[in-house]
């Protein structure tokens, strides 16, 4: 018996970029499988590329600084912070160096908590206050959980980040797929 794969070629699949800051691995986890579910729902071809970093490493200047450029790039700043009511000096100045070096103009931040009153404690204020500064749009776990904004975030940013299509790539994805040949039993 022979096997085909079928490769389609309009299919595009596009990746983002998410860095994870955390104080507890089991809600980074959580977080990351919450972006999985975020890309499922908007029913785009898109994979997330996590990148956790553990808070208390941020303390070391060159593991900090480690951290700076590998989420330099990213799309999306998520911050998991569990146990971490108020924001941490490290953090801050963290923060601060991230904004400067960030090469994604239009990225934003989520702050996850487990508590439904996260929008009551210092670290949340602070993080709204960050994204406000530097012109970060600015998400939380209830807008994951009760409307579109995070949803309408991951969908903005894969269409911005789709090809330019040409007059050919267009035609050639509106025509139907060739059957497969040498198939069937009289050919």
């Amino acid at each position: 018996m022979n096997a085909i794969a079928i490769q389609d070629e309009s299919f595009f699949e596009m990746t983002l970029k998410a860095t994870v800051i955390y104080d507890d691995f089991d809600f980074a986890t959580r977080a990351a499988a919450l972006l999985e579910r975020v890309a499922v729902r908007v029913q785009e071809a898109i994979k997330w590329d996590v990148k956790p970093w553990r808070l208390d490493m941020l303390k070391q200047s060159s593991l900090a600084g480690a951290a700076v450029a590998e989420a330099a790039d990213a799309d999306l700043m998520i911050f998991a912070l569990s146990r971490t009511p108020s924001p941490p000096a490290e953090l801050t100045v963290w923060l601060e160096d991230w904004g400067a070096h960030r090469r994604i103009e239009d990225s934003a931040v989520m702050v996850l908590s487990p508590e439904e009153r996260a929008a009551a404690t210092p670290l949340w204020h602070e993080l709204k206050q960050f994204a406000a500064r530097h012109g970060l749009s600015f998400l939380s776990s209830y807008d994951v959980r009760e409307n579109g904004d995070s949803m309408q975030f991951v969908h903005q940013v894969w269409q911005r980040r789709q090809p330019a299509a040409t007059v050919g790539s267009v035609a050639h994805s509106l025509r139907p797929p060739r059957p497969p040949r040498h198939w069937g039993i009289n050919e």
